[in-house]
């Protein structure tokens, strides 16, 4: 399996007043293309910063980092945005779905920045809505859908661009159990099916089992790295 990701010796300092705050500390990691990763770690620990870097949003303040066999680490900031548009797709815990427009027209929201024409947007974006099981929920406002339809239209949307790296920031933390069920089981499949990299972000034990790799972060180091034999998300226990 080829690595998709490259950390090396990656650090990131901030100032806080007239200390100085060690939020990642010499991080060493590699995931491979395909790879179904959860990062797991307490509030403050440092996986907030981990995927901020890995996303292309922020840059270590030491180290190298790789992705797709390019290196980021000293870009500047339209360069980084150039290579999230290209080569990583985002989902979150809010959606962040645009609210007067329809499930369409938010997927192809990517492309439009992309300059891609609007007949193949229109394609394109149909096509990632089939993906996800919404192909009949494509002219419908986000107020329209359950949550679980807009966390799978934020997918959609992620998935748009085709790009090799899925990050997923707590994809289930406005959901409920059922829901949630569904949306892991689309994360897995996208995984093991069709190849993309993902990695969550998530506080919970039980959404980290249904991956892989479980990699804990804490004090802004890799405290453990493991791999895990990934149970169906339709095992996922209940949430009281």
């Amino acid at each position: 399996m080829s690595a998709l990701i490259r950390l090396r010796g990656v650090c990131k300092d901030y100032m806080s007043g007239p200390e100085v705050v060690h939020a990642l500390v010499d991080v060493e990691l590699e995931i491979g293309a395909g790879e179904l990763v959860a990062v797991v770690g307490a509030s403050g620990s440092g996986k907030s910063t981990l995927m901020n870097i890995l996303g292309c949003l922020d840059r270590p303040t030491r180290g190298r980092y790789e992705l797709a066999g390019i290196d980021v680490t000293e870009r500047s900031t339209d360069q980084r945005a150039l290579v999230r548009n290209r080569l990583i797709g985002f989902v979150f815990q809010g959606f962040n779905l645009l609210p007067r427009t329809t499930a369409l027209e938010n997927v192809e929201l990517p492309l439009v920045y992309r300059g891609v024409s609007t007949r193949e947007r229109f394609r394109r974006a149909a096509h990632a809505l089939a993906q996800v099981g919404l192909a009949d929920r494509a002219h419908h406002t986000p107020a329209q859908l359950s949550g679980g339809q807009q966390q799978r239209v934020a997918i959609a949307r992620a998935l748009v661009t085709n790009p090799p790296l899925l990050l997923a920031d707590e994809p289930t933390g406005n959901l409920d159990t059922r829901t949630s069920h569904e949306v892991l089981g689309l994360l897995q499949e996208l995984s093991e099916q069709h190849g993309i990299t993902v990695m969550i972000v998530t506080h919970e034990t039980d959404i980290a089992a249904c991956t892989r790799r479980i990699i804990t972060v804490r004090d802004g180091r890799i405290f453990r790295d493991e791999p895990n034999a990934a149970r169906p998300a339709a095992a996922v226990e209940s949430r009281p």
